[in-house]
């Protein structure tokens, strides 16, 4: 959801930790693009996120860095996967359960529409229990 995404990042950039979505973002802009700017696109993650004295820096162990380190030698796809399942991670058991807690998403969801859709019952054949009469 690009609304509650938006949200998210703001939350951590208060938090100091935009740049692990940030990088989860620019991992799947990999996965997912282009075929030819794979190497270009890896470049540009290498150069924000996981170089020494990147502006942009994520922390990740490094047993995943040294992996992903040798897997950019040759460009691919996937090289990155380690590295955004580390964060990804981070991101899930630390990260977004305090914005889960925080102000701004209670704010989200007060603000939030529900959709019709999700006001219909499950089973429409189902009807609602009648109330019983007090009579036998």
């Amino acid at each position: 959801d690009p609304l509650g995404r938006a949200q998210l990042l703001d939350f951590l950039k208060k938090e100091f930790s935009a740049e692990n979505l940030s990088f989860w973002e620019a991992c799947e802009e990999l996965r997912y693009g282009e075929q030819s700017r794979i190497a270009e696109i890896v470049d540009s993650i290498y150069q924000q996120f996981l170089a020494p004295g990147a502006t942009r820096w994520v922390n990740i162990d490094s047993k995943t860095m040294e992996r992903t380190l040798e897997g950019i030698k040759t460009p691919h796809r996937y090289v990155m996967d380690d590295a955004q399942m580390h964060i990804y991670m981070l991101m899930k058991k630390d990260s977004y359960p305090r914005f889960l807690k925080s102000e701004l998403y209670r704010n989200l969801l007060a603000e939030a529409v529900i959709p019709p859709e999700t006001k219909k019952r499950v089973f429409p054949f189902m009807r609602k229990q009648r109330h019983s009469s007090p009579s036998p």
